[in-house]
């Protein structure tokens, strides 16, 4: 079949895992442990983001950089904590979608913003490690999403074009990162309802992996 792309991109977090949740209760606590008054506006602001970015942006948002640093410290260790002991969830489809590509014979790598030893414990654990001889993370590139760095490496590895990849992403950040590395984004959002002028950067914006996942099939 003469497919318009050679490889497909993954962001983890939100995309295949639905595991923003977990990283917002870890927060919570956090902040309730330190008496830091942690509201949505703030946790939105992360999404995407890697913890070197998260930990800036928390600093400014706070406007007391130790504070931040004692956060992030805190929510680190219990999110951790929640990785290792706590089931991590399934986006619906993603299995679905990983076995038709595999089935396909199509190249795929993840890209994810964060940490190697992280996500090595999230793709483990959740069971989706073997569908993927190729990761990125976000410490093992120069500068993280909404850079396009990540999606550069990513498309390296597998020894794709930038330009015949698809990328999909479930935040404007990781979207902005696919676009400007000059890859076709899908986008699937999690948590934040992408702008009209992401929609109009996007291949396609949609609801769910099996809407992915039909689409896919049609490129």
């Amino acid at each position: 079949m003469n497919r318009s792309f050679d490889a497909l991109l993954f962001d983890m977090d939100g995309l295949m895992l639905d595991t923003e949740t977990l990283s917002y209760a870890a927060t919570r606590r956090a902040g309730a442990e330190l008496g830091i008054q942690i509201d949505d506006a703030m946790l939105m602001g992360m999404v995407g983001l890697s913890e070197a970015r998260c930990t800036r942006y928390i600093a400014e948002y706070l406007a007391n950089e130790k504070l931040a640093a004692r956060l992030q410290q805190t929510s680190r260790a219990g999110y951790r904590r929640m990785l290792e002991h706590e089931e991590i969830p399934l986006k619906p489809g993603i299995v679905e979608l990983l076995d038709w590509a595999e089935s396909q014979g199509i190249p795929r790598a993840v890209a994810t913003s964060t940490r190697r030893a992280v996500a090595d414990v999230k793709l483990a654990r959740s069971g989706l490690a073997r569908y993927f001889r190729h990761t990125i993370a976000g410490d093992e590139v120069a500068r993280t999403k909404p850079e396009p760095d990540i999606y550069l490496a990513a498309a390296a590895l597998l020894g794709a074009a930038p330009e015949r990849c698809i990328v999909l992403e479930d935040s404007p950040y990781g979207m902005q990162a696919g676009v400007a590395a000059g890859a076709r984004v899908i986008l699937v959002p999690d948590l934040i309802a992408p702008s009209e002028t992401q929609r109009a950067q996007a291949l396609a914006v949609c609801g769910d992996l099996h809407q992915a996942l039909t689409l896919l099939r049609t490129l």
